[in-house]
Formats: C-alpha cells, structure tokens, sequence
C-alpha cells in the first residue's frame, strides 16, 4: 500500500514538473520559426497557418473573452506609424492554466517595451476566424538546437 502511495505521488510529481517545463519544440521546427511585428503579421494571418510564429508586440488588449472550455481570447497589439488606425493587433487563444501569465502584460498603449510571444497560427472553423494560439514568452534552447518556451 506504501509503495502504491509512493509511486502515485511520483506520479504527480513528474506530472507538475513536466506541466511547468512548458513546450518543447523539436531543432528541426525551431529552425523554421519566423519572426514578425503584430503589424505586419495582422494583415495575413491566412496565409501563416499551422505555423509556429514569434510575434513581437507592446502591449495586450483589455478585453479577454473565455470561448471555448479552457481557452480565452485576447489580443495583442503594436503601434502601427504608417496605418490609418494608430495601431495593429492580433488575436490570441490562451490556455486558462496560462491565463494569469498573459494578464500579467501590460495594458498601457504607450508602454514602449516590445514583448515576443511564441504561438501557432490557427483556424477557428466554428466561429471563422484566424488566431496565434499562444505557447509561452520565454526560449530556453539547448545545445542540440531543440527550443522550450514557457510563460
């Protein structure tokens, strides 16, 4: 009974420890990650997707909607200088057990601290419309090229 007891808290253990590691991303399609600005990215996000991105950005809306279980939308934006609307944005998933991670940045449209989030660029066919679902802020790479991001 002991070692049952032993073994399902080691369980449990590694099961935290992996949930907090965040996402490994393999060398291969670390490589072949792009970079963009919310303003360039915004306009063509149909034909980014499936693919995994870093985006760069100042600041997230102050709106974050819970859509589906588990998941809430949000947005990022940037100054956009050359466009009629002052600025660009992009819209976002994000994993509830991330959630607080997210809201942790910035609302404030003159912050000027440029952010980069990692995220894939998807299709919501119930709802039509185009997001980065969001994976985490920070790369941790190691020396076989493979990428972890985490919040």
């Amino acid at each position: 009974m002991k070692k049952i007891l032993l073994y399902a808290l080691l369980f449990a253990f590694a099961l935290a420890l992996s949930a907090r590691a965040g996402t490994r991303i393999e060398a291969k399609a670390w490589s072949k990650v792009q970079t963009y600005d919310a303003r360039t990215l915004a306009p063509s996000l149909e034909g980014h997707i499936s693919e995994l991105a870093a985006v760069k950005f100042t600041f997230r809306g102050k709106d974050i909607h819970h859509l589906k279980p588990n998941w809430y939308e949000g947005s990022i934006w940037q100054p956009d200088p050359k466009g009629r609307k002052g600025f660009s944005d992009v819209r976002v998933m994000v994993a509830r057990k991330d959630l607080a991670a997210f809201k942790s940045i910035t609302t404030d449209s003159s912050a000027g601290v440029e952010m980069t989030v990692y995220g894939r660029v998807l299709r919501d066919f119930d709802a039509h419309f185009i997001f980065v679902q969001l994976i985490g802020r920070n790369t941790v790479v190691d020396p076989s090229g493979n990428a972890t991001i985490s919040w």
